[in-house]
């Protein structure tokens, strides 16, 4: 097939069907009815002989074929957007996109929500959604635009020479616990602070780090209740005498929220990068690249505070 016979808009089609994974929001994203965009899809079935998608649930997966193509077809939108309006400079108040940050627990608090907040005034019509990390597949899930920013803390993705990595700020662990905790009023011991119960949250990383720090003062941890979110760490803190580990950026936001008490650790905090990623067929896509630098200002707004408490 000759490129003078394939239309354009078939592509914008797919890149949608990519990003939403939806017949139904792709149409509405592109203002089109779904019955357009699913004769859309036959066509590019027809153009590349796959499948593309298969329908899961409510949800469109795509083809091993469709994953391969995810970031070419983005290259080339992005170029022939930038192709259409030469002199006309970047204006996210009038850009339409949507993306997909990946990201733990904490970076959807510390980052993704501020973010979505900060956008409403600045580029109401370019949303950012958080999707879960898997970081065993962060570098499939950026080439394949299955997601468009990963938020690494403590270095937990992997490296590629396709996938770019910029340093946001460094963070580090940080204990709370409830009001009026005796640990609140001093520091405590190393003996202390290892005895007493520790509330470790699984979806967040770093209390490992925790225990090794500890290790190395020949301190063992005692007790440990594993939780599975920040949330469920927060209510058993506040009702009892644990103590609870998070990195610090986000143990700053759950202080000012529910009152906790910022705990003195008897040793050297554990210090950690917080880094955003993101595939290299997005370094000239404009909207793509304002989006970066307001994930950067966010990070200055945090190292702004005092997340040493």
């Amino acid at each position: 097939m000759h490129l003078k016979e394939v239309d354009a808009n078939l592509l914008v089609t797919l890149d949608a069907l990519l990003v939403d994974a939806s017949v139904t929001r792709a149409a509405e994203r592109l203002g089109r009815s779904a019955s357009a965009i699913s004769h859309a899809l036959a066509k590019l079935r027809e153009l590349f002989d796959d499948e593309l998608f298969v329908r899961a649930g409510q949800r469109l997966v795509p083809t091993a074929r469709a994953q391969e193509l995810a970031p070419t077809v983005h290259v080339i939108l992005a170029g022939m957007e930038s192709l259409l309006r030469p002199n006309k400079p970047f204006d996210p108040s009038l850009t339409m996109r949507a993306f997909a940050a990946a990201s733990s627990e904490a970076g959807e608090l510390i980052l993704v929500e501020p973010l979505r907040k900060r956008l409403q005034a600045s580029a109401p019509s370019v949303q950012v959604d958080w999707t879960s990390s898997n970081m065993e597949s962060t570098i499939d899930e950026l080439r394949n635009a299955r997601c468009h920013f990963v938020i690494d803390i403590m270095g937990e993705s992997a490296e590629a020479p396709d996938v770019r990595a910029a340093k946001l700020f460094d963070d580090a662990l940080a204990t709370l616990a409830r009001p009026g905790h005796p640990f609140s009023k001093r520091r405590p011991n190393g003996e202390a602070f290892a005895a007493a119960e520790h509330v470790a949250v699984h979806s967040l990383p770093g209390f490992q780090g925790l225990t090794e720090r500890l290790a190395e003062a020949r301190l063992d941890i005692r007790r440990t209740s594993q939780v599975s979110s920040a949330l469920v760490g927060v209510m058993a803190t506040l009702n009892s005498d644990a103590l609870l580990t998070l990195p610090a950026s986000l143990a700053s936001l759950l202080e000012r929220q529910f009152g906790l008490s910022r705990i003195k650790q008897p040793v050297e905090p554990v210090t950690f990068p917080v880094r955003l990623l993101w595939h290299t067929s997005y370094d000239r896509d404009e909207c793509h690249q304002w989006l970066r630098g307001e994930f950067s200002l966010l990070a200055q707004d945090l190292l702004a505070q005092d997340l040493t408490g």
